[in-house]
């Protein structure tokens, strides 16, 4: 058996110290690389902790309403049987969120679509005495944490659902949360808004004096009578 010459020996040494090294700095690149990927998602799953946290502290304080008639919904239904309270509802919050666009001159009056003229020209003044003073209120980062149809009345002119709205926003600036009230009228003849829209059927044109979801003339269902009719006539800040 031939004998293995010193330098092939070394050589073989050599190789293997190389080999065992590589596969050192593999394992530790990898390790490296496991250990970052590791700490980012770490680091994500804290944010997203703290995110739901502070959406759950959020919520946990908005204020809460104050007295809500249990039976209101079905008080409304029993006279507008079509009435639809998430459409309803949708419209009172977009119409609310309108509305500190305009008193912030960010918005015409014009853009409060489902509301009486008479609360529009209101909504116009107060943005004009707004933007007038030395330093004019501006509302930013405005969020509606809930909002809720509290009570109904109904007399001669008009139907009314006041919704209640928990909100916060910044004040220039400055965080609040408070408790805003928005009446949902529906006008059953010609009142002090000067609203008679509710007043005409879209299928025949005749005038209905009495509310309900049916036309007395042509027998018409009134499918879309609460987006068509109900309109936002008061927005103020109850506490």
């Amino acid at each position: 058996m031939p004998e293995i010459s010193t330098a092939l020996i070394i050589k073989i040494i050599v190789i293997a110290v190389a080999i065992g090294g590589g596969i050192a700095v593999i394992y530790s690149v990898k390790k490296a690389v496991s250990n970052a990927i590791g700490r980012q998602l770490s680091r994500a799953n804290d944010l997203l902790r703290t995110i739901n946290d502070a959406t759950e502290e959020r919520q946990n304080n908005a204020m809460q309403f104050t007295y809500v008639d249990p039976n209101v919904v079905n008080n409304i239904k029993r006279d507008f049987p079509d009435y639809d309270e998430n459409i309803a509802r949708s419209i009172v919050e977009n119409t609310v969120m309108k509305y500190f666009l305009v008193i912030n001159g960010e918005a015409s009056e014009n853009q409060l679509e489902y509301c009486t003229e008479a609360f529009k020209q209101r909504a116009a003044t107060m943005a004009k005495d707004n933007l007038s003073t030395v330093t004019p209120k501006h509302y930013d980062d405005i969020h509606i944490h809930k909002s809720q149809v509290a009570s109904y009345h109904r007399d001669h002119d008009a139907a009314t659902a006041k919704f209640q709205v928990s909100l916060e926003y910044k004040l220039n600036g400055i965080k609040a949360q408070h408790i805003y009230e928005a009446d949902y009228s529906y006008y059953l003849s010609m009142g002090i808004e000067g609203e008679n829209a509710s007043l005409i059927c879209q299928f025949c044109g005749a005038p209905v004096d009495t509310a309900g979801s049916v036309c007395p003339y042509c027998g018409s269902e009134i499918h879309s009578s609460v987006e068509r009719t109900w309109k936002v006539s008061r927005i103020s800040m109850l506490r």
